[in-house]
């Protein structure tokens, strides 16, 4: 299969990242992660995603910070070099979703402490007590998921 025309990658660049952005992503965080994504090395520097969205170094800087800190992206600097560049991160959606499990934890335990202290007999008991469930079963869910994920694709343990 023969790759695509850059202005055809660009359009699916951006199309791309409108779907993150409908996700929930912030737009300029959506667009460097899809320009991420779209190249075969999977790492650009900041002027590198700069030229490409055509954008402004300080757009850059604060995407990037974001997809650090959600963990879909590292920085990193070639041996020798003053440049930093941006990489999607190894194994991105399922370290992505992995993740998610401690924040999972902590709302089935609030609602836990919420159903307990309200009392199953009270209409907001049953409700924290059927959040408690969700997220227990949410939990449980993911955790299994990312077992088989990882047996199917050898990826290791710790993502």
């Amino acid at each position: 299969m023969t790759r695509a025309g850059e202005g055809a990658i660009a359009d699916f660049r951006e199309r791309f990242a409108q779907i993150l952005v409908e996700s929930g992503m912030p737009r300029m965080a959506a667009r460097v992660y899809a320009a991420l994504l779209v190249t075969d090395s999977g790492k650009l520097s900041a002027a590198e995603l700069a030229g490409e969205l055509g954008v402004g170094a300080s757009a850059i800087s604060g995407a990037v910070k974001y997809l650090v800190r959600v963990r879909l992206v590292e920085r990193g600097r070639e041996p020798g070099s003053r440049h930093d560049f941006c990489r999607v991160h190894e194994h991105t959606w399922s370290h992505f979703i992995s993740q998610s499990v401690p924040m999972l934890v902590q709302v089935q335990t609030g609602a836990e402490q919420g159903a307990t202290l309200l009392g199953l007999d009270s209409t907001a008991g049953q409700r924290l007590d059927e959040t408690r469930r969700f997220f227990a079963f949410m939990r449980e869910e993911i955790e299994r998921s990312m077992a088989k994920w990882r047996r199917q694709t050898g990826e290791p343990e710790d993502g």
